[in-house]
């Protein structure tokens, strides 16, 4: 039926208080970059 997992995918253990901020600010302003991002695919 297809492919099951993410291509270049891999998880991250968030260990303490700055690396969930790091993580969490990654994720808030990552749509914000999309257009920048070299590797999208136009569908």
């Amino acid at each position: 039926m297809g492919k099951l997992w993410q291509r270049n995918y891999h998880e991250h253990i968030i260990r303490d208080e700055q690396s969930y901020l790091k993580i969490s600010e990654y994720i808030i302003n990552n749509p914000a970059n999309w257009d920048n991002d070299s590797l999208k695919k136009i569908i």
